[in-house]
C-alpha cells in the first residue's frame, strides 16, 4: 500500500482511536497482508530521546504522605499532566512520538538523508525550548521534575515481529543505542548530541561542547536564529515532513484519514487485544486506565557479540513468538519489546484489565522457568538469559493526549523488574511479595544477597527461583491452623454434626465411611478439619492427619507415602531411627526380604534382596499397597482408624487409587477437606470421582457464614463485647460471609491502626465533649455477647474506630482486592463498565442512575448488559421488604449478601434453601427493570474491588454526576409529604440549594470523560426532575395547615369546665363527647386502611429509610468525594435529621460525626491565622448542627451535654434562655401573659419560608429542654415549665396545625409528670379539638397524629384509673405504630398498654404485649426498650399470678449489665422501678444483703423521680420496699419500729402530694398505708382504709373490699413469705397445691444455685409456653384488636383476675 490520501471524511470513532494509540511511522507503513515476518525497514531520521528525573524522591515523598495507592495515583496523574505538555511540544515541531514509557519519550523525525541537517536543527530548537518550558517542574509535594534530553540521526531501522494474530514493532539500530547513551549522559535540564548526530549537523548553527572523556556533545544554544529567521527554517523543515498536518487545529493528520477497512484490521494487531476489547465495546480510552495489582517479568536476552543484524532479527522473532505462547497460556501478556545492542528485552504483565487470575504469581515464576529453559535450548548464539520479576500496585492505563496516546504499564514495581535484570544476571529473580505470594516451598527459592543501588529504589528482599524440585521427603502430622483454645468454632455446628453422626455410624458398621468438605478458599475448611481433627482425638480414636499443598499433586504415590510415615511415627524423627522404627512396625508382618522396598519410600536403607531386584517398577507398587493395606487392617482391628487429610484437591492420582482400594478392603473413616476442582491441573481422577460419588460418601459444600456469627466471630477475635455497628456493616459488606475476608480485613484494621479498644469502666460518667462520645455510642448499643457475672472481676473491652478514620474510604487489603478484581475480569468488557459505574454509585443504585452516568450507552444495551449480571449473581433486585431489612444499622441484617451455595446437607436442608431462593424467569425479570427499582451487588466485596480500580479523576467525575442527578430527590418520601427532613432546611439557606445551577452545571464543565451528557440522557435527567419532584414541600405544607384561630370564648369555657371536673376527678360531658368523637374517627380510619378504602390509598410504607440511603446519605458521600464541603455538610445534616426521624440514633451520631471533622468553626475562630479550607455555613446550619447534637446526646444519656448544645443552638437561632432563676422567673412572667394574650389577638401572621425554619427549629429545642429539666424533680422546675411554655407560644405563632397539636401534646404530657393538676387535661382536650379541625391531605400524617393522640389519651386514662379505656386505646394505638415504625412512639404505647392490662389483671394480654415489646427491643436494639421490657418482666414475677416469663436470673443480668449507662443512668423513673422490684424480690427471700444493695440505689432515686405514671409506679414499688423493711425492723430491732415506721409514712405522704396525677396507684397506696400503720396503731389504719375504699369505687380500679380487710396476723404472714415469690391474695379459683409446688422449687432453686458466672439470655419466642409451672394461662379473647391471637398453651393451673374471661 503506498502513501494514504489525506481526506477530509473522518474515520470511525474506533478506527481513530487505534490510530491515536500508534505512531505515523507504523500509520503510514506499507501493511501488506503477505508480509514476512520478521520484516525490516531502514531509513533515515533523527531520534529524540527525553528522560523525566525526579520520579523517585516524589514517589518517596507520596508514599510518606499518602499511602501507597494514593501516591502512585497522584504520581501518575502529575506525571501525565506533565507529559501532555511535552507531547503537544514535539507533535508543534513535528516530531512522531514512537512511544512513551511512563517516564521516557523517544521521537522520530523520518526525513531523506540530505534533509537531516536541517531537522537536526529543528530537534535541537525543539529540545532547548522543551528545557526551557518544562526542564525544571515544582510538583505540590515538593520535589521537583527535570528533564534529561539525547540526540541521534542516521540510519534507523524499523523491526516487525510476530504472528498473524499479535504483531510487535520497534525500532533499533545503532542510532538507537547511541540516542539512549547520550540521554543518559545528560544531566537535568541538559541536551546531548550524539557523535553521529554532531557529524551531520549543521554546525555553524550548533553551538556546543564536548564531554569530557566522550564523544558526544552537550548542545549550548542556536547561534544565528532569531524568531523571523528561525520561522523561516521551519517552514522549510515542513516541506521534508511528509504528515505534517495542514490544519491550524489538528496535532496529527493521521487521526483524520479516509476510513479504511483493511487498514483498521492491519493496525488492530499492533493493539494489545485487551485495549481493542474496551474499544470495541465504546468505552472511551479514558476509562481503560486504572490502578492495578500486577506481576510483571522483565526478560532480558543477551546474544553473542558476532551476531548479525539479520540474524537478530529472527533470534527476536522466535523468542516473541515463543514468549508469547508461554504467556498466554497463563494470561500474561507482552506490553513492549525494546533492543540494546546485541540483545533484547521483553515487559510482560500479569493482571491486565480482564486477564485477571488467582495464583498470579506462581503462574509468573513457571512462566519464567519455561522461557528461560525454552529459550536457552532452541536460540541459537544466546549468552545469557535473566529475569527479574515483581508484584504490586501498577498503572496500566493510557497516558498522553488524544492525538497520540500510548497504552503504558508504569510504576514503581515495574522499574524495579527491569533494575534486576542488571542486579542479578544470568538467573530467574524476584522480589519478596512475589515469594510470599505464590504459595511454593522454600525449598524452591534461594535467597540473594542484597545488592545497593546507585538511587533510593532498592528491591528489597530478592530470591532467585530454582524451579519446582521433585519431593523427595514426606509431610509431617498435624495442621497450620491449629484449634483456638477453648473458643467454639462458630458457624459450623451442622457441618460438625453430620461429622459425629457418620463417626457413630461407622463405629457401629465397620465399613469404610468419608465425609467430605468442600469449598472455595476462605470458607474455613482448615478451622472446621483442625475442630474435628480435636473431637476426634477426644473419643480416644487414631487419628492421623496430613496437610497437603499445591506442589504435592506432582509427586506420585505422595498422599499416601505421608500418611504411612505419620501411621508408622517416623515423620518427625531423627533420620537415623527411621529403619529402627519401621523394622519394629514390620516385626512379623512382613517377610524381611522386602523391607527394601521402602528404601525409596520412606529414605531408609534396608539391605536390597535378591527377589526383589529382580522385580519391576509396578510389582514393587503392588507389594507396598498389599503392605500397606496389610498394616493398616490390623490397626483398624485394635482401635477406630480416622484418616483426615486438608487440601485433600491436592492428592496425586496414585494415591486416590490407593485410598479406593483403602475403603474397600479396611474399616477406615476418611475426612477430606478439598476446594473445588476449577483449573485444569487439578481434574478429579476416576478414582476420585468415584470416591466423591460411592454411596459411602458424605459430601456437603461449605455456605457463607450468617451475619450474625460473622459478627459474633469478628468480636471473638478481636476479644470485645461490642464493636461499632458502621464496622459490623463493613465486615458485612466486604467479607461476603467468607471467614478469610473477615481475618483479612480485621488484620489489616488492627496493622493500620484504625481500631481502638477501651474497657468497659465500671461506672459509665457523661462527656463534657462532643469530641469524646464514640465510646458512650458504641455502649448506647446492647451488647451482642453475653457478659461475665458481676462477682467476677474480668475486665470487659468494646472496640471503636479511631477518630478520623471513615471505614467507607478504607482500601481492601491486597489479598482481597486481587480476589475482587479476579471476579471483575470474568466477566465481559461490558459488564465491567457496568459493574464499576455502580460501584461509583454505591452498594444499591437504580438502574437510571447508572444509565445517567454510563458513557454512552443505550437503554437496550444496559438492559441487557443488566440482565447478564443478574443471571451471573452479580447483581440482584432489592424488593421493597429487602430494602426495610437492609437499612444500615439494623440489629438482624438477614439479607443473602450473595447467591446461595447449596449444600447437600439432606433433602430437607436442600428443600429449605431452594425455598428460599427466588425464581423468576428471564420475561419477568425484564419486566421488573424499571428506572425507580432498586438493585444491589450480590458480592459486595465486588464492588469494593471494581472501585477502587478507578483513577481519583475519573471518580471526581462520576460522583459529580450521580450527585447532579440525585440532588433533585433529596427529600422525604411522598408517604411522608415530601419537604426536607429539617423542616424548610434549604429555604433558610442565606444562598438557597439551586440544583439545576450547581452540581448540574459543575458536571457539565468539569475535565474529565465522564462528563459530556448524551442528549439522550439529558432529556432522561429532565424528565426525571419534572417526574420524581415531591409533591409538597415544606413551604406549601406550612401554608395548608395555617388554620384560623377558634372563638376564645368557646375555647375558654370549655377550659374552665375541665379545670373545674379535674378537681372532681370526673370528666365533663363536652370531654366526653370529644373523646367519644376522636375514638370514633380512630376506629373509622383503621377500618378504612384495613378494607382498602379509597381514603386509605396514600398510607403507602414509608419509604424514607431507603431514601436516606440511596439519595441523602449517598449525596453527602459523593459530596465529599468532590471536595464541595457545604453541600456535604448540609446533606450531613438531612441525613442524621432522617435518622433520628427514623428512630435510628446511632447512625444519626455517624452523619454528625463525619459533619463535625467538616465543620472546623471553632479551630478557624480559635486560630484565625492558620490557612485552612473554610466551610461556608449559615447561622441556621451551625444551630441546626448544635440541636441534633443535643438530640443525639439525650438519646445516648448524655443529658448535661446535650443541655449545653441545646442552649447554644437557641441562642444561635435569637431564642435566649436565661440561666439564673432570677431570669427564669421574670421570663416565665413574659411567657404568661404572651400566652394569655394570643387568644384574644385574633392575628393571621404570614411568615416566610426562612422564619417558618427557624421557628420549626426554637420549637424543637426547647421541646428537648423541658425534657431534659423534668428528667430530675431535684432541679429547679421552674426551667422545664418556661421552656414548655416558651414552646408552646412559638407553635400558637407558627399556626401551623400539627406543630400546635403536638405541642399541646407535650405539655399535656409536662403538667402530668409535673404534677399540674390544672393545665393536664385542659391541653390534652384542646389537642383533641384541634385535630378535629384537621383536613390533611396525606393520610399518613393523619395516622401519625391519631396514633400520637390515642397514646397520650391512653396514658391519661391509666392515670385516672380508667383501665378498660387505656386498654381499648392502647390496643388501636399500637395497630397504628405498627403501620408507622415509629420506635419510641410504639415503646410507649406498648408500655402503658402493658400497666393498664397488668393493673386490671389481664395477664394474657399483658403476654401478648411483652412478646411486642421483645420483638420491638430486638429490632431496635434499644437499651431503653429493653429496660421497659424487664421492668415489666419483673412486674409479672411479683404479681399475685406470679409469671416466669423471664427468669429472675435474665432480669439481674440485665440490670447488671447495664445499670452504669448513662442511658438508664438518666432515667431515674424506670430505674427505681428496677431497683425497687429488685429489693423486693430479695426481701421475699430473706437475702437481705442483696435487698439492701438494691433498696440503697432505689432510695437514692426517689428524690429525683417525677410524677409521670413510670415515676409513680417506681415510686410505689419503692413503698412495698419499705414495708419489707419495716417489717425487717420489727423482727430484728423492735426498738427502732417507731422511727422506721415515721420514716416510712413520710414517704407515702411524699408520694400523695407529688403524685397527684396518677390517682390509679392511690388505693393500693392508701391499702399498703394501713398496712404500715396497722403494725403501729391499728386505729391509725382506718382513714387510708376509708380513702382506699372511696378511691376504689371512684376510678373503678377492681380493688375488692376485702383487701382492706386486714389485721396485724394477717400484715404479719403477708410479710413472712420466706421462700414465697408472690402471695396469691386476689385470685379466688387459685389451686393451693401447685402453688406450694411451685413456690417450694422457686426457693430452693434461688437458694440452691449460686449466681452464674456468665449467663445467656434465652427467650421466649412469640407462641412459645414458659419452662415454669406457672406459665402463662390460658388464651381469652383479647377485646380490642382485629386479629384473633395466637393460642397459648395450658398449664397446670389457671390464674385469673377479677377482669379476665374464664
Amino acid at each position: 500500500m503506498g502513501v494514504l490520501k489525506e481526506s477530509s471524511q473522518e474515520m470511525g470513532k474506533k478506527e481513530v482511536e487505534v490510530v491515536a494509540l500508534l505512531p505515523d511511522l507504523l500509520v503510514y507503513n506499507n501493511h501488506s497482508l503477505r508480509r514476512m515476518l520478521p520484516s525490516m525497514e531502514t531509513f533515515n531520521g533523527v531520534l529524540l530521546c527525553v528522560k523525566i528525573t525526579g520520579l523517585t524522591a516524589l514517589l518517596e515523598k507520596l508514599y510518606t504522605n499518602n499511602d501507597l495507592n494514593c501516591g502512585m495515583e497522584q504520581l501518575t496523574q502529575m506525571l501525565n499532566d506533565y507529559i501532555e505538555g511535552i507531547m503537544e511540544h514535539v507533535l508543534c515541531f513535528g516530531g512522531d512520538i514512537l512511544n512513551f514509557t511512563g517516564d521516557a519519550l523517544l521521537v522520530l523525525w523520518k526525513v531523506e538523508r540530505s534533509q537531516l541537517s536541517d531537522i537536526i536543527t529543528l530537534a535541537a530548537k525543539c529540545s532547548l525550548e522543551m528545557q526551557e518550558q518544562f526542564g525544571f517542574s515544582y510538583t505540590e509535594v515538593g520535589p521537583e521534575l527535570q528533564l534529561k534530553i539525547g540526540l541521534s540521526a542516521g540510519h534507523v531501522s524499523q523491526l516487525i515481529v510476530g504472528d498473524e494474530m499479535r504483531q510487535y514493532w520497534l525500532v533499533t539500530g545503532q542510532q538507537v543505542d547511541d540516542v539512549r547513551l547520550a540521554q543518559s549522559l545528560a544531566q537535568a535540564r541538559e541536551v546531548i548530541l550524539s557523535p553521529n548526530c554532531w557529524e551531520l549537523c549543521d554546525r555553524d548553527v550548533l553551538e556546543a561542547e564536548m564531554l569530557k572523556g566522550q564523544k558526544a556533545r552537550k548542545l549550548q544554544y542556536l547561534k544565528i536564529f532569531h524568531p523571523p529567521d528561525f520561522d523561516e527554517h521551519f517552514e522549510k523543515c515542513i516541506d521534508h515532513l511528509q504528515h505534517y498536518p495542514n490544519d491550524e487545529v489538528l496535532l496529527r493528520n493521521a487521526v483524520a484519514l479516509a476510513s479504511s477497512h483493511g487498514l483498521e484490521l492491519a493496525l488492530r494487531r499492533f493493539v494489545l487485544g485487551n485495549v481493542l476489547k474496551k474499544i470495541d465495546d465504546n468505552q472511551p480510552l479514558e476509562f481503560v486506565s486504572e490502578l492495578r495489582l500486577v506481576t510483571a517479568v522483565s526478560v532480558k536476552l543477551q546474544f553473542h557479540e558476532s551476531t548479525k543484524m539479520t540474524e537478530l532479527c529472527k533470534l527476536v522473532q522466535d523468542a516473541t513468538v515463543s514468549i508469547s505462547g508461554i504467556m498466554e497460556g497463563w494470561r500474561g501478556k507482552i506490553i513492549k519489546i525494546s533492543t540494546f545492542g546485541k540483545g533484547c528485552t521483553f515487559l510482560c504483565v500479569f493482571g491486565l484489565p480482564g486477564d485477571k487470575r488467582e495464583e498470579e504469581s506462581t503462574h509468573a515464576l513457571d512462566s519464567a522457568i519455561s522461557i528461560s529453559n525454552l529459550c536457552s535450548k532452541n536460540l541459537i548464539k544466546i549468552e545469557l538469559v535473566s529475569i527479574g520479576i515483581t508484584s504490586g500496585v501498577a498503572f496500566c492505563g493510557v497516558a498522553g493526549m488524544r492525538p497520540r496516546q500510548e497504552y503504558t504499564v508504569t510504576g514503581s514495581k515495574v522499574k524495579m523488574a527491569s533494575r534486576m535484570l542488571t542486579l542479578y544476571p544470568g538467573m530467574i529473580s524476584c522480589d519478596e511479595e512475589t515469594y510470599s505470594k505464590s504459595g511454593l516451598p522454600g525449598c524452591f527459592f534461594k535467597k540473594l544477597p542484597e545488592k545497593e543501588t546507585s538511587d533510593a529504589m532498592s528491591p528489597g528482599v530478592t530470591y532467585e527461583y530454582l524451579g519446582r524440585k521433585r519431593n523427595l521427603m514426606f509431610g509431617k502430622s498435624g495442621f497450620t491452623r491449629k484449634k483456638d483454645g477453648n473458643q467454639p468454632l462458630l458457624g459450623r455446628e451442622k457441618e460438625i454434626r453430620i461429622f459425629q453422626a457418620a463417626l457413630q455410624e461407622f463405629v457401629r458398621h465397620r465399613e469404610g465411611r468419608v465425609v467430605m468438605y468442600e469449598g472455595s478458599t476462605g470458607y474455613g475448611k482448615s478451622r472446621l478439619i483442625a475442630e474435628i481433627d480435636y473431637l476426634a482425638r477426644e473419643e480416644n480414636h487414631r487419628v492421623i492427619a496430613l496437610e497437603l499443598s499445591k506442589v504435592d499433586i506432582q509427586e506420585s504415590f505422595y498422599a499416601i507415602r505421608s500418611l504411612m510415615a505419620i501411621f508408622f511415627g517416623i515423620d518427625a524423627c531423627r533420620p537415623y531411627k527411621r529403619q529402627d522404627i519401621l523394622q519394629s512396625q514390620l516385626n512379623g508382618l512382613w517377610d524381611e526380604t522386602f523391607y527394601c522396598l521402602l528404601n525409596n519410600q520412606f529414605l531408609v536403607k534396608f539391605p536390597v534382596s535378591a527377589e526383589v531386584s529382580h522385580m519391576d517398577n509396578e510389582t514393587k507398587q503392588k507389594e507396598e499397597e498389599m503392605l500397606f493395606l496389610r498394616v493398616l487392617r490390623k490397626a483398624a482391628e485394635e482401635a477406630t482408624l480416622v484418616f483426615i487429610i486438608d487440601e485433600a484437591q491436592y492428592i496425586d492420582a496414585t494415591s486416590w487409587d490407593f485410598l479406593a482400594k483403602l475403603l474397600l478392603g479396611v474399616p477406615i473413616f476418611i475426612v477430606l477437606s478439598l476446594s473445588p476442582f476449577a483449573s485444569k491441573e487439578l481434574l478429579p481422577c476416576a478414582s476420585a470421582e468415584g470416591i466423591m460419588k460411592s454411596p459411602k460418601t458424605t459430601g456437603i459444600v461449605l455456605r457463607e457464614l450468617e451475619p450474625s456469627k460473622l459478627l459474633e466471630m469478628a468480636r471473638q477475635a478481636l476479644g470485645v463485647v461490642s464493636i461499632p455497628r458502621e464496622m459490623e456493616t463493613f465486615l458485612i459488606q466486604r467479607s461476603f460471609g467468607v471467614p478469610l475476608y473477615c481475618e483479612a480485613l480485621l488484620t489489616d484494621l488492627h496493622a493500620n491502626g484504625v481500631l481502638e479498644f477501651c474497657r468497659i469502666p465500671e461506672e459509665e460518667k457523661e462527656e463534657d465533649e462532643w469530641d469524646n462520645l464514640s465510646i458512650s455510642a458504641v455502649k448506647s448499643i446492647p451488647y451482642r455477647a453475653p457478659l461475665v457475672s458481676s462477682k467476677e472481676n474480668k475486665e470487659l473491652y468494646v472496640c471503636t474506630i479511631r477518630t478520623g478514620v471513615d471505614l467507607d474510604t478504607v482500601l481492601l487489603p491486597a489479598r482481597l482486592q486481587e480476589i475482587a478484581v479476579a471476579q471483575l475480569d470474568s466477566l465481559s468488557p461490558s459488564e465491567q463498565m457496568a459493574v464499576k459505574c455502580a460501584a461509583v454509585i454505591g452498594h444499591t443504585f437504580t438502574p437510571e442512575l447508572l444509565l445517567y452516568i454510563l458513557p454512552e450507552w443505550t437503554n437496550k444495551k444496559m438492559e441487557e448488559t443488566l440482565m447478564s449480571l443478574i443471571i451471573s449473581h452479580v447483581f440482584e433486585y432489592v424488593g421493597k421488604e429487602t430494602r426495610a431489612t437492609q437499612a444500615v444499622g439494623s440489629c438482624h441484617l438477614h439479607t443473602h449478601l450473595g447467591p446461595q451455595t447449596v449444600q447437600s446437607l439432606g433433602p430437607e436442608d436442600s428443600e429449605d434453601v431452594g425455598a428460599a431462593a427466588p425464581s423468576f424467569s428471564l420475561q419477568e425479570e425484564l419486566g421488573m427493570l424499571q428506572r425507580d427499582q432498586a438493585m444491589r451487588f450480590c458480592t459486595p466485596l465486588l464492588r469494593e474491588g471494581a472501585y477502587e480500580l478507578w483513577l481519583g479523576d475519573q471518580k471526581k467525575a462520576l460522583h459529580l454526576k450521580c450527585a447532579a442527578f440525585l440532588e433533585h430527590k433529596a427529600h422525604k418520601c411522598r408517604s411522608c409529604g415530601g419537604g426536607d427532613f429539617i423542616s424548610f432546611h434549604r429555604y433558610a439557606l442565606d444562598t438557597q440549594m439551586s440544583h439545576e445551577d450547581s452540581l448540574l452545571g459543575q458536571g457539565s464543565k468539569t475535565k474529565g470523560t465522564a462528563q459530556v451528557l448524551s442528549e439522550e440522557t439529558g432529556k432522561r435527567l429532565q424528565t426525571s426532575l419534572a417526574q420524581d419532584a415531591p409533591e409538597r414541600t415544606d413551604a406549601s405544607l406550612g401554608q395548608e395547615l395555617a388554620i384560623e384561630t377558634p372563638m376564645a370564648s368557646c375555647e375558654d369555657n370549655l377550659q374552665c369546665r375541665a379545670k373545674s371536673a379535674m378537681n372532681k376527678q370526673v370528666l365533663p360531658d363536652d370531654h366526653l363527647r370529644v373523646e367519644q368523637e376522636f375514638l370514633d374517627r380512630v376506629d373509622k380510619l383503621i377500618k378504612y386502611h384495613k378494607r382498602g378504602k379509597e381514603e386509605a390509598t396514600n398510607l403507602a410504607p414509608c419509604e424514607c429509610g431507603e431514601r436516606v440511603e440511596l439519595v441523602v446519605s449517598a449525596l453527602a458521600r459523593h459530596c465529599l468525594m468532590v471536595k464541595d464541603r457545604t453541600r456535604a455538610f448540609y446533606y450531613l445534616l438531612e441525613s442524621a435529621a432522617a435518622s433520628l426521624y427514623l428512630s435510628n440514633n446511632y447512625m444519626a451520631y455517624l452523619y454528625l460525626k463525619k459533619a463535625s471533622g467538616l465543620q472546623e468553626l471553632s479551630a478557624l475562630a480559635m486560630f484565625p491565622c492558620l490557612k485552612r479550607p473554610k466551610l461556608k455555613i449559615s447561622q441556621f446550619e451551625e444551630a441546626t448542627f448544635c440541636s441534633l447534637r443535643g438530640e443525639v446526646c439525650f438519646n445516648m444519656g448524655q443529658i448535661a451535654l446535650a443541655k449545653r448544645l441545646i442552649k447554644r443552638a437557641l441562642c444561635l437561632l435569637h431564642k435566649g434562655f436565661p440561666r439564673t432563676w432570677l431570669g427564669a422567673f421574670f421570663q416565665s412572667l413574659l411567657e404568661e401573659s404572651k400566652h394569655s394574650a394570643y387568644h384574644a389577638q385574633q392575628r393571621q401572621a404570614q411568615h416566610t419560608e426562612k422564619a417558618l425554619a427557624v421557628l420549626q427549629q426554637q420549637i424543637h429545642c426547647l421541646s428537648l429542654l423541658w425534657q431534659f429539666y423534668s428528667l430530675d424533680s431535684t432541679a429547679n422546675r421552674k426551667y422545664s415549665r418556661l421552656a414548655a411554655l416558651m414552646e408552646i407560644n412559638l407553635a400558637d405563632e407558627s399556626e401551623n396545625k400539627m406543630q400546635i397539636i403536638s405541642t399541646y401534646m407535650d405539655f399535656s404530657q409536662f403538667s402530668q409528670s409535673m404534677g399540674y393538676k390544672d393545665e393536664w387535661l385542659k391541653y390534652e382536650m384542646m389537642a383533641i379539638q384541634r385535630s378535629s379541625q384537621c383536613n390533611f391531605t396525606f393520610t399518613r400524617e393523619r395516622l401519625l397524629m391519631t396514633a400520637q393522640l390515642a397514646q397520650a389519651l391512653a396514658y391519661s386514662k391509666l392515670c385516672l384509673g380508667h383501665l378498660t379505656r387505656s386498654i381499648q386505646l392502647g390496643f388501636q394505638a399500637h395497630t397504628m405504630c405498627v403501620r408507622l415504625q415509629k420506635t419510641s412512639l410504639h415503646c410507649l404505647v406498648l408500655s402503658v398498654l402493658f400497666k393498664s392490662a397488668f393493673l386490671k389483671n389481664k395477664y394474657t394480654q399483658c403476654i401478648r404485649v411483652l412478646e411486642w415489646l421483645w420483638e420491638l427491643a430486638t429490632q431496635e436494639e434499644s437499651i431503653m426498650v429493653l429496660a421497659c421490657f424487664y421492668s415489666a418482666c419483673l412486674d409479672l414475677l411479683l404479681c399475685d399470678a406470679g409469671f416466669d416469663y423471664r427468669p429472675i436470673e435474665e432480669c439481674l443480668q440485665f440490670i447488671n449489665q447495664y445499670e452504669a449507662s448513662c442511658i438508664l443512668k438518666s432515667q431515674s423513673n424506670i430505674m427505681l422501678s428496677l431497683y425497687s422490684s429488685l429489693a423486693i424480690w430479695f426481701g421475699r427471700l430473706q437475702q437481705w444483703d442483696l435487698f439492701e444493695d438494691s433498696f440503697t440505689k432505689a432510695q437514692r432515686l426517689v428524690s429525683r423521680t417525677n410524677a409521670s405514671l413510670f415515676g409513680t409506679h417506681g415510686f410505689f414499688r419503692f413503698l412495698e420496699c419499705q414495708g419489707l423493711l419495716l417489717r425487717k425492723v420489727m423482727e430484728d430491732t423492735p426498738e427502732k419500729v417507731r422511727e422506721a415506721r415515721s420514716s416510712t409514712l413520710r414517704y407515702f405522704e411524699e408520694f400523695l402530694s407529688r403524685c397527684s396525677t396518677s390517682p390509679v396507684y392511690h388505693t393500693r397506696v392508701y391499702s399498703l398505708k394501713a398496712s404500715v400503720n396497722l403494725l403501729g396503731d391499728e386505729d391509725k389504719s382506718q382513714v387510708p382504709l376509708s380513702k382506699g375504699l372511696k378511691l376504689s369505687a371512684t376510678s373503678q380500679t377492681g380493688l375488692e373490699e376485702t383487701s382492706f380487710s386486714v389485721s396485724p396476723d394477717s400484715v404479719h404472714n403477708e410479710y413472712q413469705a420466706t421462700g414465697r415469690v408472690e402471695e396469691l391474695k386476689d385470685s379466688k379459683d387459685q389451686d393451693v397445691e401447685g402453688t406450694q409446688e411451685y413456690m417450694k422449687s422457686a426457693a430452693s432453686r434461688l437458694k440452691s444455685e449460686p449466681m452464674p458466672k456468665e449467663l445467656t439470655f434465652v427467650h421466649l419466642q412469640p407462641g412459645q409456653a414458659p419452662t415454669s409451672p406457672h406459665a402463662v394461662p390460658a388464651g381469652e379473647p383479647m377485646e380490642y384488636i382485629g386479629i384473633a391471637p395466637r393460642p397459648l398453651p395450658l398449664t397446670s393451673r389457671k390464674p385469673q383476675g377479677a377482669g379476665d374471661k374464664a
